[in-house]
């Protein structure tokens, strides 16, 4: 019960604070785009591929090979074994982000001017590179952090982030206003570069204050956690980096190829844009409950497995697959039954609204792969991850090449289901493998639906009582919105509230009797 109760705490914490930071990203976006206009705005967006792959190499596999091998230490008790990991862990980070921040400064001027097809771009990825050895330092600190099951800090230091980015960004832009500069995208990239090295800092810090320094570990210690570490990091930054590699030449295709179905440039851009400015991040709002949940079940399936506890892991293991179906038939409900008026409310686009009903259908695939990706990783499967995901990718851009051309951004929608909906298959299967006792209960696939069911009925009988009691809205009324909400709050009510009495068991509070321990 402890370690529910620690799941639910730490994922509330974490989906809270990656809620509150989306929306503060909102805003700020909003900000930018005002500030440094869609030119400003494209040059930023055209730099992160670069920016990211670098990360990936740098962070993305030690963040979570620390997590796992501090959680492994701290079942044991083992608190200088914590220290030494996060210690060994840091170093070999700084020492990856160094030589990755160097390539990149030297390289700066080449990616422009070959790869971006931009010069501007050269002075924004030299800017960049100096924040990689402090973005890699907060992520291995962040890993410390979640293996150790202190979710509330990682979810303070995620806002801290976000806040200074903002507050940087804003004393950038007021400085060239003085100057009588043009703003520029060098205020955004000034802040994330501020936003790293304090956040990076402050997290330190506070590991520092809250865990006991033991001495430096020795070489053969040294030696013995890189190898250890190396084991994880490798096949989840191989998967990180090349999964970069082939999204950025995704995102390059797309384009193009919706020119060969019959658009312009112009057309192209426009309708790319829709689909992954609009519609695809508001389907993929929901993922920070599943991704705060993906993080926590690092160190809670590493520390059972370490102990051996094949029923925490067959439990821990049931009840996320569970809650990720409930979670995503709800949402590809709501996407489905309101995606057109959300995307006339938020976006005042009936294409974007189409394209958050077709995009709906993916969210119970996305959802339960994310999180199984966890629990296999946790598991030691990261190879299997690793060709899981790159299948997805690849079919994709398969989709995006030969479909787009003929059917236009529908193409691209039909790849990202069909992929989703393969990696997510095969993450089961891979768990089935790794885990045979686990069983996957009809009632978690027949529940929800028959829950959707009668949340959807409500929703239509509400649909034919409300025009007695409030008048049709006009298009442009400010009524619309009103029933927009008050809808959507039947359709939330109905479904969550018989799913949570079904749920009570997942991620803390009590499990059915077949399921408890004797």
């Amino acid at each position: 019960m402890k370690h529910k109760k620690a799941i639910l705490r730490g994922a509330f914490l974490l989906t809270a604070a990656g809620f509150l930071s989306r929306i503060m990203g909102f805003f700020y976006r909003i900000f930018l785009s005002r500030s440094i206009g869609a030119d400003g705005l494209g040059l930023y967006q055209m730099i992160f591929p670069v920016f990211a792959l670098a990360l990936s190499f740098t962070s993305a596999g030690l963040n979570t090979a620390v997590s796992h091998q501090v959680s492994r230490k701290n079942a044991l008790g083992d608190k200088k074994g914590v220290w030494e990991v996060f210690f060994t862990g840091a170093v070999l980070s700084l020492l990856l982000s160094g030589f990755a921040a160097g390539s990149l400064w030297r390289c700066a001027g080449v990616l422009a001017e070959t790869f971006l097809k931009d010069i501007r771009c050269e002075e924004l990825l030299k800017y960049l590179a100096l924040s990689l050895p402090f973005a890699s330092l907060h992520s291995i600190v962040t890993g410390c952090f979640i293996g150790r099951k202190k979710a509330g800090l990682p979810a303070l230091s995620q806002l801290f982030e976000q806040a200074v980015r903002i507050l940087s960004s804003l004393l950038l832009w007021q400085i060239f206003l003085k100057k009588e500069l043009s703003p520029s995208p060098l205020i955004a990239v000034g802040g994330i570069l501020a936003s790293e090295v304090l956040t990076s800092l402050f997290t330190l810090l506070l590991l520092l204050l809250q865990s006991p320094v033991f001495p430096l570990p020795s070489p053969a210690v040294m030696k013995r956690n890189m190898e250890r570490l190396s084991e994880i990091a490798l096949p989840v930054s191989m998967n990180r980096c090349i999964l970069g590699i082939f999204q950025s030449v995704e995102a390059v295709l797309i384009p193009l190829r919706l020119r060969l179905f019959g658009y312009t440039a112009t057309e192209a851009y426009r309708h790319y844009g829709t689909l992954t400015g609009m519609a695809l991040p508001l389907v993929l709002f929901p993922s920070a409950i599943t991704g705060a949940v993906s993080l926590l079940l690092i160190p809670e399936i590493s520390e059972a497995d370490a102990l051996n506890d094949r029923q925490a892991i067959l439990r821990t293991a049931r009840n996320t697959v569970s809650g990720c179906l409930y979670l995503g038939i709800f949402c590809t409900g709501g996407f489905f039954l309101f995606g057109k008026e959300l995307g006339l409310f938020l976006f005042q686009s009936e294409e974007a609204g189409s394209y958050i009903r077709i995009l709906g259908w993916i969210c119970p695939f996305l959802y339960l792969g994310t999180t199984l990706a966890s629990i296999l990783n946790s598991l030691g499967k990261t190879t299997a991850v690793f060709f899981q995901n790159l299948l997805g990718i690849l079919i994709r851009i398969f989709f995006v090449w030969f479909y787009i051309p003929r059917s236009g951004i529908s193409g691209c929608l039909l790849g990202l289901l069909i992929s989703q909906l393969v990696t997510a298959l095969l993450s089961l299967r891979t768990l089935l493998k790794a885990v045979p006792e686990f069983e996957l209960s009809t009632k978690d696939l027949l529940l929800p639906l028959l829950f959707l069911g009668w949340s959807l009925f409500l929703v239509m009988l509400a649909d034919r009582i409300l025009p007695v009691i409030i008048s049709v809205p006009s298009p442009g009324s400010g009524t619309a919105p009103f029933l927009l909400f008050l809808r959507g709050g039947i359709f939330a009510a109905s479904y969550t509230l018989p799913a949570f009495i079904r749920l009570e068991n997942t991620f803390g509070f009590s499990f059915p009797a077949r399921f408890r321990q004797k």
